[in-house]
């Protein structure tokens, strides 16, 4: 009997997380208007209906590889869950995966505290603070400033107000995977070594910065369990190097390494200069510093492990939020880790205290965690007792952005639309038109068009925004005003585009037009006299451009250039170079109805690191069926 208590336990921790986050489970758009959950969603919708890994999205940032969108794991999911329930919107769909998966964190963080203390009411009481309580609130100004309009835990804050759905989902697993590789080291037989290669290769395959924090949680375990009887790091490591194998098929060579040099430019250009250094430098020391004490006096290893989890992501949390210096990219986000490890270890060192003989130490015991308790009591009520009205969700249709998008849809451009603001984001989960901006940058093989699309957010001068825009192909710009709904408002000095039309405005929002332009054109003689072509996206991954080509000229295509495209002309094939906005530009032989074809088919490294994933995943699975016979 005593066995099966931990189920009904776990199910009260989940139900009680859905019950306190409802909103989250609710058709519409949350009031949160700087959420980029549009984005995660407009990959999900295009991949239920172009699930092609290997193919084009002509949509968001000019056009980029379906691989170099985001890492698979939600998308998919999502996907064929839109394809499951037809009638349910995307979004719906996608949030509720999320929430989903955010409201199993507690519960995943309870059974991974069962396991190393066998205490059910020690396991439960973590999992309820770490439902109810976040110390980020206390401990960093920053966090407190951005509440926002609901008291919510900081995990709930991210993914409400950030739409960070992928790193909650990451954080969920990330229990599990530790514990899945603490059973393979400590274990025996492979079987233990495949499932923690499979919640391994989970993570980084839904999330890079989850996967991010699981590269710094399993060094940290490396080192905890360093010592411990039974433990052998190369099973861990063993499981570390199948899990690769499991997931290469998508984390290439080329995705690795575009993903690892344009993060630190999207995390607001982080860079290694000596502050970094010496801040690596003194995490590393408290880290072996707390190793050493932990082992002087024989400590346990799980009070070890979280000691040292809360200690290293605290670490990175607080040199950002209360001195501003990025240890890591994006230190800011390892906020919601610092507090996963913190909720184990001081539940760990309360419970530990109170099993003392020494009444001293028990009664300390009590007196911190009544203050503990005390300090947080503020935020247990306001965030059990305000109820769902403040952050209910609202329809899409009422949503200026949504009324923009509309629009556009239904004056469907030749060219793209520059849109700015949160509009980038949403624009691509209600609508098939293709923008300069999107949801995910760092998945870019070129970061130009990204890099020019800042310049023309932020520029003052006329002439040179008109320039740029017409360079990227953009026939729409859509401008937020000062007293916008949109949240952003990231066009600066709009009086720049004066000598445009207005074609739309709805409150402070416009909608500009430029002259109508087709995504491909001929150069190399007079702009005047040039002769038009047609253009026609015969799939998302083909492109088809017919009309005239005289002798001498060039035909520009304004689509990113990539190593997966080939062009043929009347069946021919001809080569693709690159412009320096890193377009393509084709050498298109002369005639008078040229029919030129661009078809993207992927890259021989995908193909290679498919077969390569796939042979793993059989041998591994018929490694595991034969320990079973």
């Amino acid at each position: 009997m005593k066995q099966w208590a931990k189920w009904p336990m776990a199910l009260a921790i989940f139900l009680l997380n859905v019950w306190l986050n409802g909103p989250l489970f609710m058709t519409g758009e949350l009031p949160f208007r700087g959420s980029i959950e549009g984005g995660y969603v407009g990959m999900a919708r295009f991949l239920s209906e172009h699930p092609n890994p290997w193919g084009w999205n002509p949509f968001p940032y000019c056009g980029l590889p379906t691989q170099f969108m985001y890492v698979p794991a939600l998308p998919y999911l999502t996907a064929l869950w839109i394809h499951l329930l037809p009638h349910a919107t995307p979004d719906a769909i996608y949030r509720t995966i999320v929430s989903l998966t955010t409201c199993l964190g507690p519960v995943a963080l309870f059974f991974f505290a069962l396991y190393f203390t066998g205490s059910r009411r020690w396991s439960f009481a973590m999992a309820l603070a770490y439902s109810f309580l976040s110390p980020s609130y206390a401990l960093f100004p920053a966090v407190e400033k951005d509440r926002g309009i609901v008291q919510l835990p900081w995990r709930i804050q991210v993914l409400a107000k950030y739409g960070e759905g992928p790193h909650n989902t990451g954080l969920t697993l990330l229990p599990v995977a530790l514990l899945a590789v603490w059973r393979a080291a400590t274990g025996r037989g492979y079987p233990r070594i495949f499932a923690a290669a499979v919640v391994l290769a989970a993570i980084p395959l839904t999330n890079w910065v989850s996967g991010f924090a699981l590269g710094i949680s399993s060094v940290l375990l490396l080192l905890a369990g360093w010592g411990e009887p039974e433990f052998r790091a190369w099973r861990a490591l063993a499981a570390a190097a199948l899990a690769w194998l499991l997931a290469c098929f998508w984390l290439t060579f080329s995705f690795v390494k575009i993903i690892a040099f344009n993060w630190p430019a999207d995390s607001f250009a982080y860079q290694l200069h000596e502050k970094q250094v010496w801040l690596l430098a003194g995490m590393v020391v408290g880290v072996l510093a707390i190793r050493l004490v932990f082992r002087w006096l024989h400590g346990s290893f799980y009070f070890c492990f979280a000691t040292l989890g809360a200690f290293a992501f605290g670490w990175i949390a607080t040199a950002f939020y209360v001195y501003g210096f990025d240890t890591i990219p994006e230190s800011r986000r390892y906020a919601i880790e610092f507090e996963l490890f913190a909720a184990l270890a001081v539940v760990e060192g309360l419970r530990l205290a109170m099993r003392s003989s020494n009444s001293t130490v028990r009664l300390c015991a009590m007196g911190t965690g009544g203050v503990m308790l005390l300090v947080g009591a503020p935020q247990l009520w306001a965030y059990a007792t305000q109820g769902w009205r403040p952050w209910l969700p609202v329809s899409p249709e009422s949503t200026v952005e949504y009324k923009l998008a509309q629009w556009i849809a239904q004056h469907p451009p030749e060219g793209r639309v520059f849109a700015s603001g949160g509009l980038r984001f949403r624009l691509n989960s209600w609508f098939d038109i293709a923008q300069v901006g999107g949801g995910f940058e760092t998945g870019l093989r070129n970061r130009v068009p990204v890099d020019l699309a800042y310049r023309i957010r932020t520029g003052s001068d006329p002439g040179e925004t008109l320039a740029e825009l017409k360079a990227l192909g953009a026939e729409y710009v859509v401008v937020h005003g000062p007293k916008s709904r949109e949240y952003y408002r990231d066009f600066l000095r709009p009086e720049r585009l004066a000598s445009l039309p207005v074609v739309y405005r709805t409150e402070d929002d416009a909608i500009y037009a430029l002259p109508a332009r087709p995504l491909a054109h001929v150069a190399g003689s007079d702009e005047s006299s040039r002769p038009a072509l047609q253009v026609r996206w015969a799939d998302t991954s083909v492109l088809e451009v017919t009309g005239d080509v005289r002798p001498g000229d060039r035909v520009e295509v304004q689509v990113n250039a990539d190593p997966g495209w080939r062009a043929t002309e009347d069946g021919r094939e001809i080569a693709i170079a690159q412009d320096r906005l890193g377009f393509m530009v084709l050498d298109a032989a002369p005639a008078a109805a040229a029919r030129i074809e661009l078809r993207y088919r992927g890259t021989a490294e995908q193909r290679i690191m498919a077969a390569v994933s796939a042979l793993a995943w059989v041998l591994a699975a018929l490694a595991l069926v034969r320990k079973r016979h």
